[in-house]
């Protein structure tokens, strides 16, 4: 009697843990248990679902442009995840990023886990289904898992793996992988971009970013032959989420739009974020009327502290042109005016200063007439400020 109650009690127990166990797995391993593996049909248009996830700009640094990345889902196992290229924080990491010691990769958060962030700042996220073929879309779920599995390898690079750039590959990617496989020959068709063609990556970039210094640092940072080339593919420019959205509406796949349904609101938009009223153009401006009052103030402090200002940016251009380690920084054109010859050269400045001037005229002639932009207004502004502080040593100084 007593070793039937053991039994007994010995089998409710492993009852209960097999019932645990099965409660914590998640729902496409119970479905896989129950057989369902057997029965579904993998190319049903339905099995797996493609949408590009755009969200709208935000306040940091690296989201100026807004986001993109892909929402799958394969309603038949209860997956539903979004894969998202991210790079490492930049947060305490200043050197090892301006020493471009920084990696990124693919990342799979569940849907609700990336949502919460922009709910809780109320950015506004939205998806457009894309059209693609079912054996591009298992193909693309199979490569981003692989990517996710590879974690951060890849060297960052904010203009050639961008987050909208970087969905444009991966989609790419699984369309010539998926036709490999099957013999098909699905690929983007693209019509005519019109005038947009002719812009330069620093040109789109610049159109798209809120204007504020998120916008400045970029525009200064990010320089060089390959974002000044207006030459470059269509397909390689799609390096803002909003474009690649008007982009996909038009171009086709199989005889189909990327993308034809209306966009799904995830998160609803509660503040847009449009820039800082202090913008980097206001105090360009700002120190602009400064320089021009310093040109009747006896008192030198205010020219020792435009410079000291000039020789702290002047570094970092110089760093990044001399130490070329970050990405698109081989060459930059605000090296011409903003360099570390005058504070080295102080000293000497009457003879030198009016020389200088000149130089910085003609520079700034030169960044208004170039047939695409190269620099921002600030810029500009902040040269010609520096080029009064230098005519008032020349001519002014006791």
């Amino acid at each position: 009697m007593i070793k039937k109650i053991y039994v007994i009690l010995f089998s409710l127990c492993l009852s209960v843990a097999v019932s645990a166990q099965t409660d914590s797995l998640s729902v496409a391993e119970r479905n896989a248990l129950q057989g369902f593996n057997d029965t579904i049909d993998r190319l049903a248009d339905d099995f797996v679902t493609v949408g590009l996830i755009i969200s709208e700009p935000g306040e940091i640094l690296y989201s100026v442009l807004g986001h993109a990345c892909l929402h799958m889902q394969c309603p038949t196992f209860g997956l539903d995840y979004i894969f998202t290229y991210e790079s490492e924080g930049v947060r305490g990491k200043v050197l090892r990023f301006l020493m471009n010691n920084l990696n990124m990769g693919m990342m799979s958060l569940s849907t609700n886990d990336y949502l919460q962030p922009f709910y809780e700042v109320g950015r506004g996220v939205k998806e457009y289904r894309l059209n693609l073929p079912p054996e591009v879309k298992s193909e693309l779920w199979r490569m981003c898992d692989e990517r996710v599995g590879q974690g951060m390898y890849l060297e960052y690079d904010p203009v050639k793996r961008g987050c909208a750039i970087s969905v444009v590959h991966s989609v790419e990617d699984a369309i010539r992988s998926a036709n490999e496989m099957t013999g098909n020959n699905y690929q983007i068709v693209y019509p005519e971009w019109g005038n947009k063609s002719n812009r330069t990556i620093r040109e789109i970039f610049y159109d798209n970013a809120t204007k504020g210094w998120g916008l400045f640092w970029c525009m200064t940072m990010v320089s060089g032959r390959y974002v000044d080339n207006p030459d470059i593919p269509e397909e390689e420019k799609l390096i803002a989420p909003f474009e690649l959205v008007e982009r996909w509406q038009v171009a086709t796949i199989n005889g189909l739009p990327i993308i034809s349904e209306e966009p799904i609101e995830l998160a609803p938009s509660q503040k847009q974020y449009k820039g800082e009223w202090f913008s980097p153009l206001v105090f360009a401006l700002l120190l602009f009327v400064l320089s021009i009052i310093g040109m009747f103030i006896k008192n030198s402090y205010l020219d020792y502290a435009f410079l000291s200002l000039y020789t702290i940016f002047s570094l970092l251009i110089t760093y990044m042109l001399v130490f070329p380690s970050m990405p698109n920084t081989d060459w930059n054109w605000l090296i011409i005016p903003f360099n570390i010859l005058p504070a080295i050269c102080w000293k000497w400045r009457k003879t030198w200063a009016l020389p200088y001037v000149i130089v910085i005229a003609l520079w700034c002639i030169c960044m208004l007439c170039a047939p695409h932009r190269l620099v921002e207004n600030a810029h500009i502004i902040l040269a010609i400020s520096f080029g009064i502080i230098l005519l008032k040593q020349k001519y002014m100084n006791r």
